[in-house]
């Protein structure tokens, strides 16, 4: 009985702006000859966020970058929020093969490539985490990211979760770089000095450790990058085993 009424459910439902990224959504024939392709709309969509930020990346700032109405963007488009999704999945983009001896280095040049995307584009970090994780980016990075993890035998689920910590650990440590970056220059010194300073004005002695903490960073010459591989480091010590380490 479970089975009678199967053929008669309807397919699930792809959002529209799921379709165009994938170049699954049939082409409007109704009208004039577009003027643009997607491809041009969602590349001038994102110079605005690199230049201006997410809050650019509307119909009308779009329309006005391209010269053109803005009612005849919607023949592309539905949305501004399909347009930000749109524009997002264009900018992250499927990354590229990882390259390296081992599963290691193959491993780290897949987080490397995923902060240097988010680096280009740092108004990516302002996209939801749950923004649809059917588009083409998430899912091509996410494929070759589970490649790198296959010779260390660990399964399909797990492996999702070790590179969703990946990820989201770069995706903060770069919007968090940005936001410390702003404050050291606005007050014309480094991030850690700024920090250390206003702990200890804020509670003297109380919190030693933090405080030692940051002290010995303000003095220390590593840059973020440095910090960034040591902390990646730590993720992929704990998935080699023993003997190999």
């Amino acid at each position: 009985m479970a089975n009678e009424h199967e053929g008669n459910l309807a397919p699930p439902q792809v959002p529209r702006a799921v379709l165009l990224a994938w170049g699954r959504s049939p082409a409007t024939t109704k009208g004039p000859r577009p003027r643009w392709t997607l491809e041009q709309l969602l590349a001038a969509a994102v110079r605005l966020g690199d230049e201006q930020g997410i809050d650019a990346i509307t119909m009308s700032g779009l329309a006005k970058a391209l010269g053109s109405g803005t009612m005849s963007l919607y023949r592309y488009v539905e949305s501004r929020e399909d347009l930000v999704i749109l524009a997002a999945d264009h900018a992250l983009g499927p990354g590229g093969a990882p390259e390296g001896a081992g599963w290691r280095d193959r491993l780290r040049a897949w987080v490397r490539d995923l902060r240097e995307a988010y680096e280009r584009h740092p108004w990516l970090t302002a996209i939801p985490v749950g923004t649809e994780p059917l588009l083409p980016s998430y899912l091509h990075r996410l494929e070759s990211g589970l490649a790198c993890l296959e010779p260390t035998g660990i399964s399909g689920e797990r492996a999702v979760t070790v590179l969703t910590m990946l990820w989201t650990y770069t995706r903060g440590e770069v919007e968090q770089s940005a936001q410390l970056a702003t404050l050291a220059e606005e007050a014309a010194t480094g991030v850690n000095e700024v920090l250390a300073a206003r702990l200890r004005a804020l509670t003297g002695d109380a919190l030693p450790r933090v405080l030692a903490t940051l002290e010995q960073e303000a003095a220390s010459t590593a840059s973020d990058h440095d910090e960034f591989d040591a902390a990646i480091s730590i993720v992929l010590d704990g998935l080699t085993p023993p003997a190999e380490r």
